[in-house]
């Protein structure tokens, strides 16, 4: 499970990092820390994913420590267990180790974290410069925080495997309707959390039924992937695609309000008549209309009919052209 390429890609959606990022921060304030951390366990090492934004910690995102490298998330890691470390330069176990012979780290506080195998996925730590003597409900604040991140990694795990139970749609191997509204609901709640804007954009080709009746239906299933590979070609890591049923297709997207939109299907129609010419496949033309939530909480059934009338204006106002 923790080798699943979607799985590992997961973690790194900005989505993710944004929502634990802030767990990171918070975390480092509530212990009064210069660092925290989430570590990710690597065949070849160990690698900081999230770091706490602090001028104080020398250690930013990304990088790989060795393997070998005497470090305490190694222990905690190969141990599988929590580790407290309250004054490391008197621990001759530590001589070796980076963090306190080279950085003057003298305090460390880490739990394992898991994929929902049980696997080693890393470690979530904090680090003092300073000697620190925790309380059991310090340790248990930290389990906690823990706990929340191994609930994130099993809510991804369920998402990776709705992929494969009936969720796509087989023509176009992109969501289907049930599929994308059901995770789209949940990129909303985290949207509306994260103050950012939610847009559904509703994507209808132009005159497909004479597509079918001039070339037949072989040609027009074409179009139709054609059209799908081209969503998901110009969609994000966080970007939600997927099939309403017959010609119409839905992206639900993340980002601030303003005309972004615009380019973004601009970008769509350029990379879909590349695909169209290359297939050899007839000239097809595509209208698009688009709903946003910002602050309040909007069902996705409302914000999918907002999105499809505007979507049916700009198709008129395109016929009136």
């Amino acid at each position: 499970m923790s080798t699943d390429p979607e799985l590992l890609q997961q973690t790194k959606s900005q989505e993710t990092l944004a929502k634990w990022q802030k767990t990171i921060d918070l975390m480092a304030r509530v212990f009064n820390v210069p660092a925290g951390f989430i570590v990710q366990a690597q065949e070849a090492g160990f690698s900081v994913l999230v770091a706490n934004k602090n001028s104080e910690n020398p250690y930013s995102v990304g990088g790989l420590i060795p393997l070998e490298t005497n470090i305490f998330c190694k222990k905690v890691v190969a141990e599988n267990a929590a580790l407290y470390e309250r004054n490391a330069s008197i621990n001759p176990e530590w001589d070796s180790n980076p963090e306190v012979s080279e950085d003057g780290f003298e305090s460390y506080l880490g739990v394992p974290i898991h994929w929902p195998d049980g696997s080693a996925f890393g470690t979530l730590c904090v680090m003092d410069f300073k000697i620190t003597s925790y309380d059991i409900s310090m340790v248990e604040l930290i389990e906690h925080l823990r706990d929340m991140l191994e609930d994130d990694l099993i809510l991804m795990h369920r998402f990776s495997k709705m992929r494969t139970i009936a969720m796509l749609d087989p023509l176009t191997n992109i969501y289907n309707r049930r599929a994308v509204v059901t995770l789209a609901e949940h990129k909303r709640d985290i949207a509306l959390k994260m103050a950012l804007y939610f847009y559904c954009i509703f994507i209808d080709l132009d005159d497909f039924k004479a597509v079918n009746d001039q070339y037949g239906h072989i040609i027009g299933d074409k179009v139709l992937s054609s059209i799908a590979q081209a969503i998901t070609s110009v969609s994000r890591d966080d970007d939600l695609a997927g099939r309403l049923g017959g010609d119409e297709f839905l992206m639900f997207v993340q980002g601030p309000n303003g005309e972004w939109i615009s380019e973004l299907m601009k970008r769509l129609e350029e990379q879909f008549e590349l695909l169209l010419t290359r297939n050899a496949l007839p000239k097809v033309t595509f209208s698009y209309g688009s709903a946003v939530t910002d602050e309040k909480f909007i069902d996705l059934e409302q914000l999918i009919a907002q999105a499809d009338k505007s979507m049916y204006q700009a198709k008129t106002a395109r016929r009136k052209v």
